[in-house]
């Protein structure tokens, strides 16, 4: 009876990538208990990130605890993505905000930064698949941060060239009427109105802000702003209807506290902020 052929041995360079792989995995678990991310997928994770070029060696000098957080995030784990904003993201905004003056809200840009990262696009993973470990998460983010605010001045700087009109100008276009007195509430609470409209717009979640940017500034379907942020367009739009709606109602809450007004003016006035909802958006989203 003959006896079978063994099986040729593994070869040491193998070996040493499996040991380095197991090592990481017990890493970047122990650096984020609790997230929910198996050994073998965040081991086949890394495998598929980890240079050709004496890849055990440069197993280990990758970021792998930044890794096993990306990881999660990129699952769709809520407590990472908690942990990744809080720690990463915030930080990042809040520099790149003291280096840059006169940008968007450090809320929206947290926003904007998570869509960025996170989103889904189509067939392919989120943008945060491709951090690769070769440095920090943290730097990586900031890159990304950077770019979103270049991204944001530039397409600023586009409408302005596109709409060379004073906002200011559009805005008493928009409210002139055919109406006497909607003319006079116009003349009269002006200054009221932009305050109040303002300071409701300010006090709106980042989520609402972001859809009424998306829709109104952006000028994106309900599709496509669904598509954004992985939900469906039904969602999307009851996002936006609902934004639109603490807008009014949160300007109408602030004239309140600043006029003195009979409950007609106070209706009446309500159909001039309503016609005038839209550019008001715009020009102090697009600034």
């Amino acid at each position: 009876m003959s006896t079978p052929p063994s099986s040729p041995p593994e070869p040491a360079g193998a070996r040493d990538l499996a040991a380095a792989l197991d090592r990481a995995v017990i890493r970047g678990a122990a650096a984020w208990p609790g997230l929910e991310v198996t050994p073998a997928l965040f081991r086949d994770y890394l495998a598929a990130r980890v240079p050709e070029v004496d890849p055990a060696a440069a197993l280990e000098a990758m970021a792998l605890e930044d890794l096993y957080l990306a990881c999660a995030c990129v699952l769709g784990d809520r407590r990472a993505i908690a942990a990744f904003t809080e720690r990463f993201v915030k930080v990042s905004v809040a520099a790149a905000s003291r280096a840059r003056r006169g940008g968007p809200a450090a809320d929206d840009m947290v926003q904007l930064v998570l869509e960025k990262l996170l989103a889904p696009r189509g067939e392919q993973p989120p943008r945060l698949a491709e951090f690769g470990g070769q440095g920090g998460l943290r730097a990586w983010v900031r890159v990304t941060v950077v770019r979103a605010g270049i991204d944001l001045e530039r397409t600023q700087a586009r409408r302005i060239v596109a709409e060379p009109a004073e906002p200011t100008a559009e805005l008493e276009a928009l409210a002139t009427t055919t109406d006497p007195e909607l003319d006079y509430l116009k003349q009269h609470y002006r200054d009221a109105f932009r305050d109040a409209f303002a300071a409701a717009l300010a006090e709106l979640d980042p989520r609402a802000r972001n859809a009424l940017r998306h829709h109104l500034v952006d000028q994106l379907s309900i599709d496509q702003i669904g598509a954004l942020h992985g939900v469906h367009r039904a969602t999307a739009a009851r996002w936006i209807a609902r934004s639109r709606e603490a807008l009014l109602a949160g300007t109408r809450d602030q004239l309140r506290a600043r006029l003195r007004l009979s409950e007609g003016e106070y209706a009446s006035i309500m159909r001039l902020i309503d016609s005038m909802l839209e550019v008001s958006v715009q020009r102090l989203l697009s600034g």
